[in-house]
């Protein structure tokens, strides 16, 4: 397939945006909650009670 670029790109619209007065802020994003598991095998997956257990005492023993 033929590719053919756009006459307004992305850097020109963007460009357009900040001629206009606009603004680039950096959002802010929520930090994950705590009982979700992080690991390849368990993405999305909550907890189990020992889990959360051993989390708790690993945590306070630091």
């Amino acid at each position: 397939m033929k590719k053919v670029p756009k006459p307004t790109t992305d850097e020109d619209l963007i460009q357009a945006f900040l001629d206009n007065g606009g603004t680039v802020k950096k959002g802010k994003t929520k930090p994950l909650p705590d009982g979700l598991g992080l690991s390849n095998n368990q993405w999305g997956n909550k907890l189990t009670r020992e889990e959360k257990a051993a989390r708790k005492a690993a945590s306070e023993q630091k």
